[in-house]
């Protein structure tokens, strides 16, 4: 190797796994000029970043030092490696005791800042490590009004890359959704108000996605209406749905969630299986003229399978301008097998069961609470605490195959996962009163966040672990 000319030796290891690049390097007397060359590993996190998108990255390779791209490249490689490890131990557990009012937390993309809901419907921006927040946004809510509900849609292709939807309680059966971005691009994150909406009855679920806000709503005589809201700086609060569609009865013991594809499609995600409908198209001048008229719709795809909490543990995904495939499919982690969507702008749907790796004769077991992401998924497999002192993960590294990367697929060691990927474990000590209240995975820095109360004194901590 030593005796190749320097721009052979180059061509040759962007060829290779990040892992055989380190070995090179180590065996090499001219590694040491491989290690710091920009273009190398500029090469091989556009590579990585074509495959899984994380745009806090992205907007900055540009301008990004050898070292950060080096360091991202072989993070990436070695969460991969352990990601799937058996009764692993994590590098570093940190813990935050926070207020007893603290309802939800995020970790914004990147790992760095938390999204931290206080009871009383305010906003919190935390660095990690910091001593107070660096960004606080209060609500003002009445003694009959409370959080319920909290959705984070992150976003594969935007500089804001996080999505919270807070949905609030008010007297008199109404509601209001309140929409923020997060930017994460700039050094400190800032939240950026991008709709509310105040709604009459009870709201099952919520969701946006682009330009749009989706709802779903009972509609009094046992059907389920979902209502398209325009969001942006050209349409005003509380402007009403501009396009409604009933969906047909709906029992009141299934529980749902919506994603939305695209400005054309969404998703319905509920116990017993999915649906992805059409969204008729929205007029400029529909907003603010009255109640739009209610649409009987069908599904233009579905399909009957055990999603179960599944409903809770959905992936990030991109869509596509195109008629080609989109950049990532839609994971969604079942109680049974990874259910794995593409779905086209002319509506076609491939769909495809994954069935978890298990040995023979072996059970998944308890799937708590958790998350998935675009490799990987984690979830509480604790079904009964009885007084231990640990939470148990089950970590799952989902199967390249489902990225279909045909002849750039060996890059990202798809044979070491297999047609099914791997599934590993750890676990988290905790005190015998606390339980888990939310799981959140940061994917590009393999960090989790937990969220942990105390039944005893009501007391709640935040614990956050690096698994590399």
């Amino acid at each position: 190797m030593d005796r190749l000319p320097y721009d052979v030796q180059l061509a040759l290891a962007r060829q290779l796994t990040v892992r055989d690049v380190v070995r090179l390097c180590a065996t090499c007397k001219k590694g040491q000029a491989l290690m710091r060359d920009r273009s190398m590993w500029h090469h091989m996190l556009s590579r990585l970043l074509l495959h899984f998108p994380q745009p806090q990255i992205a907007m900055r390779l540009a301008n990004m030092e050898v070292e950060e791209m080096k360091m991202w490249v072989i993070h990436s490689a070695r969460l991969d490696r352990l990601w799937h490890q058996i009764d692993y131990q994590p590098r570093v557990t940190r813990d935050y005791h926070c207020d007893k009012t603290v309802e939800h937390v995020k970790l914004v993309a990147g790992g760095n800042w938390l999204v931290i809901v206080l009871r009383d419907g305010s906003l919190q921006l935390h660095e990690l490590g910091a001593p107070a927040p660096a960004v606080t946004l209060a609500q003002s809510l009445t003694d009959d009004e409370s959080v319920f509900y909290l959705s984070s849609r992150l976003s594969l292709t935007n500089e804001h890359e996080d999505l919270i939807i807070l949905q609030m309680g008010v007297r008199y059966n109404q509601c209001n959704i309140y929409v923020y971005h997060i930017a994460v691009v700039d050094p400190v994150p800032a939240f950026l108000r991008v709709g509310k909406i105040s709604v009459t009855g009870s709201v099952w679920c919520c969701a946006s996605g682009g330009q749009l806000l989706v709802y779903g709503l009972e509609s009094g005589t046992g059907d389920m209406i979902l209502h398209v809201c325009p969001l942006g700086p050209q349409h005003a609060d509380n402007a009403g749905p501009a396009v409604s569609m009933n969906i047909g009865p709906w029992s009141a013991d299934e529980d749902f969630t919506i994603s939305v594809l695209s400005d054309s499609q969404v998703m319905l995600a509920y116990h017993g299986g999915i649906s992805i409908y059409e969204i008729p198209p929205i007029s400029a001048s529909a907003p603010g003229r009255g109640q739009p008229r209610i649409r009987s719709v069908q599904p233009l795809w579905s399909t009957t399978c055990d999603i179960g909490e599944g409903i809770y543990r959905i992936s990030p995904f991109t869509g596509s301008s195109s008629a080609g495939a989109p950049v990532h499919p839609l994971v969604i982690a079942g109680t049974n097998a990874l259910h794995v969507l593409r779905v086209f702008p002319d509506s076609r749907v491939e769909y495809r069961e994954v069935t978890y790796p298990l040995i023979a004769g072996a059970e998944i077991g308890y799937i708590g609470l958790g998350a998935v992401g675009q490799r990987r998924a984690i979830w509480d497999c604790t079904e009964a605490r009885n007084g231990s002192m640990f939470i148990y993960f089950q970590t799952y590294s989902l199967p390249r195959t489902i990225l279909d990367l045909g002849a750039d697929r060996a890059a990202f060691d798809a044979e070491e996962l297999g047609p099914e990927g791997r599934l590993g474990s750890f676990s988290v000590r905790v005190e015998p009163e606390e339980h888990l209240v939310s799981v959140c995975l940061e994917e590009a820095t393999g960090r989790v966040c937990l969220l942990l109360n105390n039944i005893t004194t009501g007391a709640r901590r935040i614990s956050v672990i690096d698994v590399v």
